[in-house]
């Protein structure tokens, strides 16, 4: 896997679950656990959890957003995610 991949679309997020699933740049659609940042979240993540908005996740330069500030790597992502192989949605 190359280095520098982008988030070009999220297809679903699920709030109860903290997973979210995107495509990416190199056409990897896969979903992506998030409970290592909102299981036991702090700061930031916090916020979006007592906000209600984790659902609210949105892309800005190819990272995964939130209106609060905060924004996960999508390297970092792109390695966790769990592939569904193909290009669909």
């Amino acid at each position: 896997m190359k280095l520098g991949n982008k988030i070009t679309k999220i297809i679903s997020a699920n709030e109860d679950t903290f997973k979210v699933k995107l495509k990416f740049s190199d056409g990897v659609v896969g979903e992506v656990d998030l409970g290592f940042v909102f299981a036991k979240p702090k700061n930031l993540a916090a916020e979006v959890i007592k906000g209600g908005l984790f659902i609210k996740c949105y892309v800005e330069s190819g990272a995964l957003a939130w209106a609060n500030g905060l924004e996960l790597c999508p390297d970092n992502l792109r390695m966790r995610v769990s592939v569904n192989k193909g290009t669909a949605a």
